[in-house]
């Protein structure tokens, strides 16, 4: 997987120096908007806390595509190992069958509400179980805006060193997680800049998104450099129907699959039935054997192919060079019988 959105510690500003700086005992809490490098300084902490020797360390997201876009941040690095990141799902299911000898979920089934529910009750059993309070050297979490107050308490409470981060306009499920600090008493910490939107998008992000305050916009608080990153841009693209829409969308695509050589491209779709409308268009296409399409939010993010198909939820917390917003129509008025790139 492309690791481009990856940055060193000698590309962190002050304020994100100030944090990977911090202690690595401790129990920290991160917040700030989309592209202020939560992820970043979430791994690069693990990275640090492994190296002082704490191999034990685990690392929690919500879906399988972010645990393959956290895994592509570890690759190589020999301090943290593959298995050692997983989504909260996944590792429910393995501390509940190792402490409990019971079955969360059978295979295939859904994550749904009630198994949610009934996870936080067993994940409570389970670890009254456990042979030592603590059997984790520090965990780390990101996206905990996903998650409840209830299940972070499950997990958290497996070490007393814990980093968590996240963003609540980032948060697409009405959870509490984020309430988790003053839950637990963690240190707060919060980022106000970011650098991975870029002004044009940022506008149609406050758009559809209003900021408390104009100071607070996404727009106002971008230290995005079109310079070194390339010019922002955000076009809607009016449309009769869906087949004006698809040949629009084939269009842009055989453009930027030369212009990005080796780098992904998403689709985000509103519906999983527009996304798996859209992924039948591209069958017998010049494109089908470069698509890949995420038919649920618990497909994983190992393809090699560099056009991806998946709907917003599923996208969150990833990133694209290009992304298209595919049948928006149904989602946003505003944007009836259009096609956003």
């Amino acid at each position: 997987m492309d690791t481009s959105w990856w940055i060193s510690k000698d590309e962190l500003d002050p304020a994100q120096q100030e944090f990977i700086k911090l202690p690595a005992s401790g129990r920290y809490q991160l917040e700030g908007p989309a592209g202020s490098g939560k992820t970043n300084l979430l791994l690069l902490r693990a990275q640090f806390v492994a190296g002082q020797g704490e191999k034990n360390v685990l690392v929690i997201t919500y879906t399988n595509a972010l645990c393959d876009f956290l895994r592509s941040g570890l690759a190589g690095t020999g301090l943290i190992e593959g298995d050692q990141v997983r989504t909260f799902h996944s590792w429910a299911v393995g501390h509940i069958g190792r402490y409990l000898k019971t079955h969360l979920v059978e295979k295939g089934a859904d994550f749904d509400e009630d198994t949610r529910a009934h996870a936080v009750e067993l994940l409570k059993q389970a670890n009254e179980k456990l042979p030592a309070k603590n059997i984790y050297s520090s965990i780390f979490v990101d996206e905990a805006q996903d998650l409840t107050v209830e299940e972070l308490r499950c997990l958290l409470s497996l070490s007393e060193n814990v980093c968590v981060c996240g963003d609540i306009k980032q948060g697409i499920y009405q959870r509490d997680g984020l309430d988790i600090a003053a839950d637990m008493g963690l240190e707060k910490h919060t980022l106000t800049r970011h650098y991975r939107i870029g002004q044009r998008i940022a506008q149609v992000a406050d758009r559809l998104l209003e900021p408390p305050s104009p100071a607070q916009s996404l727009e106002a608080t971008s230290n995005y450099n079109p310079k070194i990153q390339g010019t922002p841009s955000a076009e809607l693209h009016r449309c009769i129907d869906r087949d004006e829409q698809f040949s629009k969308l084939c269009e842009l695509l055989a453009v930027q699959l030369v212009a990005f050589t080796g780098e992904k491209i998403g689709i985000f779709c509103g519906k999983r039935s527009t996304a798996a409308e859209l992924a039948e268009r591209f069958e017998g296409t010049e494109f089908e054997k470069n698509v890949c399409y995420h038919a649920t939010d618990t497909d994983g993010f190992a393809s090699d192919a560099r056009i991806h198909i998946m709907t917003m939820h599923s996208a969150k917390g990833v990133e694209f060079r290009a992304v298209h917003l595919f049948g928006i129509e149904v989602n946003r008025p505003v944007f009836r019988g259009g096609c956003l790139v």
